[in-house]
């Protein structure tokens, strides 16, 4: 009698409960795109919206959707230690997924997803990210290894590098990381709503925390050789050179935020800060109001062939249209007078 009570209770629950996953949504100011995600997965087991105190109306909309949220003040990304560790105590499924409001699942993987968290054969799943720049259809950005479904104790997130999803936690074995194949079916969808306008924003934030992070081995070759090989990587590897003057954009895009994040790594490590330099100049300000600098007859020589050299190509080219306009006003003064 007990083994029956206890087997159709095992029933209710099982349909009471859609599956052993919450669906993590990283948001702020999302109204606009926070129901496709939320729509998406509810199917599919519990969703948890971690808000970043957004001033329009995402958190309605997700909890009118059906979606749980809770606020946590964040720097703009939800994958730091201190924050993972936050979202877990708010879960209780065994399965997480993890992805932002530009973020979406096709049913198909979906449902694999469901079928890995029953079975309880594998601890991570591995599998591509497709993005999607300026407009519908686009894919270049060479990208497949992510980590956007997984057992919530498979990976550690201590000292973890931005948008990184951690590393394999020490007790998780080669056997129990399921590799999905790069294509669409099994792909995480990123719809990258981003102009330079707002990428520069954001790419300016990132970098700074960025840059804190990172190893300082061998920072000075980094700082050459990464962003020319980045550009190198998406430009051409990543097909961006297909989509013409926007890929040639979104190329440099993606060096200069590489390109910042190592330079300011480098100011950091030798101190390189805002009062450090104007400290510096102190001197220069205290001579400058004592005495006047005393240049050598060299640079004295220098000086007045650049001079030359300077006002010929000013009255060659800078003044060329002005003189053009002078000269159109004389004649018109004097067609003027010609017919009065």
């Amino acid at each position: 009698m007990i083994f029956i009570i206890s087997f159709f209770y095992m029933i209710v629950k099982s349909k009471k409960r859609k599956s052993d996953i919450t669906f993590i949504i990283g948001t702020f100011n999302e109204e606009k795109r926070i129901t496709y995600p939320i729509k998406s997965f509810l199917p599919y087991g519990d969703v948890l919206v971690v808000d970043n105190y957004s001033s329009d109306k995402t958190v309605e909309i997700a909890r009118s959707l059906g979606a749980r949220v809770v606020k946590r003040k964040n720097k703009g990304w939800t994958d730091d230690e201190d924050s993972v560790n936050f979202v877990l105590k708010h879960i209780k499924t065994d399965w997480t997924y993890w992805g932002g409001a530009d973020e979406m699942v096709s049913k198909k993987c979906l449902e694999l997803y469901k079928k890995v968290a029953l079975e309880n054969k594998y601890k991570v799943v591995i599998q591509r990210k497709k993005t999607l720049l300026y407009e519908s259809g686009t894919n270049f950005i060479i990208n497949f290894i992510n980590m956007h479904f997984f057992k919530r104790d498979a990976l550690d997130f201590k000292n973890n590098l931005m948008h990184q999803k951690g590393r394999f936690s020490s007790h998780v074995k080669p056997s129990e990381i399921l590799y999905l194949p790069p294509i669409d079916e099994y792909s995480v969808y990123h719809f990258s709503v981003y102009t330079s306008e707002k990428l520069m924003n954001v790419t300016n934030i990132y970098s700074s925390h960025q840059a804190k992070l990172i190893s300082r081995r061998f920072l000075r070759l980094k700082l050459i050789f990464i962003p020319v090989l980045s550009f190198f990587w998406h430009y051409i590897l990543g097909g961006l050179f297909t989509l013409g003057m926007r890929g040639f954009i979104i190329s440099m895009q993606f060096s200069l935020y590489y390109f910042l994040t190592y330079s300011k790594a480098y100011e950091i490590e030798h101190n390189i800060t805002m009062e450090a330099i104007e400290k510096s100049f102190v001197k220069d300000k205290k001579t400058l109001l004592l005495t006047s600098p005393k240049s050598s007859i060299f640079k004295k020589i220098i000086g007045k062939i650049s001079v030359v050299l300077i006002s010929f190509l000013h009255k060659k080219f800078k003044f060329k249209n002005s003189d053009l306009t002078i000269k159109s006003k004389s004649n018109d003064e004097q067609i003027k007078k010609s017919i009065s």
